[in-house]
């Protein structure tokens, strides 16, 4: 016997029914996991639907000649111990119906089908409203053009694909890897509005050839593709192709080579896209390659490669598990577990058909709902960045479909029929879960500390930049020496500003005696010529100082450090290039860390508790501070360029900034005095990174995430 109920209170209303298969539905015998099932498929729609063995065996019975009940008599009479119950059967027929795949003779007596029917169509209806951003137009029939061209395509051997495919994969990789500072740079200015219009055109042009791969893999293995359309993914028109004939395979390794065909297509595309990126110079080609290489990497990892998320790599996961409507059957199950474990309920029916599901069920649900949530977060952010009202509506679409509606569906099972009979531990058990929720976000404080990057400085230290682009010319002093201040430490090649120097001097005596003799004869063209000649006079006091720049000398006494790689002389330095450190190692070591604005304000007035400091590579030791000091003003210039993201840290700098010391927004500055008799078994060295922990007083996680959200609100949109 099947595990459905033997009898249903809506048997009465669908027993005199005369239905059966439509004549051009098509049976195809799969395995999952090691039992048999049928997937039935209407040859005209190309709706498929997937039963048991039990319950195809029964459909099979079913005649116009007789009624519902007639054959359901019959068949348990033939078969107890398989024979499917009342319910099973209702609700089996009313999705078939919902599938199209059943023929009734007279419409009058399955009232309780049709009513069913419409719940589903109303529950569909309702998802499509709910998801209004995320819907299909469907277009053509591409079947006849996938035909000619695969007759094409079954010329090239797999191996030869295979081995193509894998090689140019390989290589992009390695190309993306090995210039990975530079695809970290690039990055920040891919979302730029001037790039924006060729980054869609990418995304589109990948969109159809990823679609294409899918009809192409599926139409090579046997099935038919019947459908293209656009799909309208958050108001961004995108071709799509509906390939669900696949799921008709009785391989399933052929259902997973259709599902991940798109995505080796964009990993293909990706490769080829590092390879132009990286042999081409700066310019429209470039950059459409570097396009082609973000979307198709960050689409396969993220979206289509992620089966957290329903998309490719789901379905994917789905057919190589043998877990078919692997999301919906999660969520069955932890249902089940509710019902069974917290509320009570021994007649709950659990969806595992083999005991191996459980896990994979038991881990799917919350880690999908978790990512959807970041996933939806970072959505409704850049859509309300593009336009805030439809950002709104968005918010208020994704908060109903992710919490609201489940939460009322539980209200609603809570107190439903299926409860009935345990209906006060039910809501015993659901009160006592929704109070602690309540204790916990709003009642109870939970410790609250904020995290802040920074770097070990000196006291006084100064950094020494190339002036100019130039050679290096000498430099006398090694690394590690003690100097004074005024010591000159590098001479940089002087030649060609000397010899400007010398010409600009040429150019001004000249103009002086043009002015001499404009005192006698052309007293007109005094006026111009002394313009020019002050012009020249402010040249040349400007290659004077230049000139005295090239000799780079110690600001203060110190320690003179170089960098290593940088002191070779004859060698050609970029200005902006750092050359090395004057540290004066008499002025004690500071932490100096840096805050974003919307975390600052909660150190002014706060009562702080401990501060506590860990370096790099001594995670092992953490260090306690009595004494920190905010700098009462923001800044936009860094301690440090390893705290930003050209010097791997966390903190985004600007594009124009060859030092990476420009941070993209403003933060605060703070310092923290190290007494070195604390730390007389630590080494401790200037500009090692570290984090410093600030403990602050204890909140309820609703005072944090309201603050949050406000602050979020007032920054990125100058709201409240």
């Amino acid at each position: 016997m099947s595990s459905g109920a033997i009898y249903s209170d809506a048997w009465y209303k669908i027993a005199k029914a005369h239905v059966c298969l439509l004549p051009g539905v098509r049976a195809t015998r799969q395995i999952y996991r090691g039992q048999p099932w049928i997937v039935l498929e209407d040859a005209y729609t190309h709706r498929f639907f997937r039963v048991t063995t039990e319950a195809y065996a029964f459909l099979q019975t079913l005649d116009l000649n007789r009624t519902i009940d007639e054959a359901w008599q019959a068949y348990l009479n033939d078969h107890p111990q398989h024979a499917p119950g009342q319910e099973e059967v209702v609700q089996l027929l009313s999705q078939l119906h919902v599938s199209n795949l059943l023929c009734f003779l007279d419409a009058a007596d399955n009232i309780e089908i049709h009513e069913r029917v419409r719940q589903y169509k109303r529950k569909e209806l309702t998802s499509k409203l709910l998801s209004f951003l995320y819907f299909r137009i469907p277009l053509w029939n591409p079947d006849p053009f996938l035909n000619r061209l695969d007759v094409w395509v079954r010329k090239l051997p797999p191996w030869l694909l295979t081995l193509v495919w894998s090689a140019v994969v390989l290589v992009g990789l390695g190309a993306a890897i090995t210039r990975w500072d530079q695809v970290s740079d690039n990055t920040q200015g891919a979302f730029a509005w001037a790039n924006l219009p060729w980054l869609y055109l990418c995304l589109a042009g990948m969109k159809i050839v990823h679609e294409l791969c899918h009809g192409m893999v599926c139409k090579r293995l046997g099935g038919h593709v019947h459908t293209v359309g656009v799909m309208l993914l958050v108001t961004t028109p995108l071709p799509y192709i509906d390939t669900t004939a696949s799921w008709a395979f009785p391989n399933k390794w052929h259902r997973v080579l259709v599902s991940l065909a798109g995505m080796m297509a964009d990993l293909f595309m990706a490769a080829l896209g590092a390879l132009v990126w990286a042999n081409t110079g700066p310019g429209l080609l470039n950059s459409l390659a570097f396009n082609v290489m973000l979307i198709g990497s960050v689409s396969s990892l993220l979206f289509n490669g992620n089966p957290l998320l329903r998309f490719d790599a789901y379905y994917a996961l789905a057919d190589a598990l043998d877990i078919p409507n692997f999301y919906q059957k999660a969520q069955q199950y932890w249902v089940y577990l509710a019902d069974r474990y917290l509320l009570g309920s021994h007649a709950a029916v659990t969806p595992v058909d083999v005991p191996s599901e459980r896990k994979w069920l038991m881990m799917y649900t919350p880690l999908s709902f978790f990512y959807r949530l970041l996933v939806s977060y970072a959505i409704v952010l850049f859509v309300m960045d593009l336009w805030l009202g439809l950002g709104l509506i968005m918010l208020g679409l994704t908060l109903g479909t992710l919490v609201a509606m489940p939460l009322w569906k539980a209200i609603k099972h809570v107190l439903g029929p299926k409860v009935q009979a345990h209906r006060w531990r039910a809501i015993g058990v659901s009160g006592a879960l929704v109070l602690v929720f309540a204790l916990g976000l709003f009642a109870i404080p939970f410790p609250y500390s904020l995290n802040a990057q920074g770097v070990m400085q000196y006291g006084r230290y100064t950094v020494l930049y190339a002036p100019m682009d130039a050679k290096l010319e000498k430099a006398v002093l090694g690394n590690g020496q003690h100097v004074q201040a005024g010591t000159p430490l590098m001479w940089m090649d002087r030649t060609q500003v000397e010899f400007e120097l010398e010409q600009t001097e040429l150019e001004r005596d000249e103009l002086l005696a043009m002015e001499r003799q404009a005192m006698f004869n052309r007293q007109p063209d005094r006026a111009p010529l002394q313009e020019n000649i002050e012009s020249k006079h402010n040249r040349i006091r400007e290659l004077q100082l230049r000139l005295k720049c090239l000799t780079i000398e110690a600001k203060h006494d110190g320690h003179y450090v170089t960098l290593e790689g940088r002191e070779r002389i004859g060698a050609w330095v970029p200005m902006g290039t750092e050359l090395g450190h004057v540290l004066d190692t008499s002025s004690g070591f500071q932490f100096v860390a840096v805050i974003p604005q919307e975390s600052a304000r909660e150190l002014f007035g706060a009562t702080l508790g401990s501060l506590r400091l860990r370096l790099a590579g001594q995670a092992d030791q953490t260090f306690t501070l009595n004494k920190m000091s905010v700098l009462p003003y923001q800044r936009q210039k860094l301690p440090s360029a390893a705290l930003g993201w050209h010097g791997g840290g966390d903190i985004a700098t600007t594009q124009d900034d060859s030092h990476g010391e420009k941070a993209s927004e403003e933060f605060y500055e703070i310092r923290l005095p190290v007494d070195t008799r604390d730390t007389a078994h630590t080494v401790l060295v200037h500009g090692q990174k570290g984090t410093l922990n600030i403990e602050l007083p204890s909140r309820t996680l609703y005072e944090r995430i309201s603050q949050s959200l406000r602050q979020l609100v007032q920054k990125r949109y100058r709201l409240g």
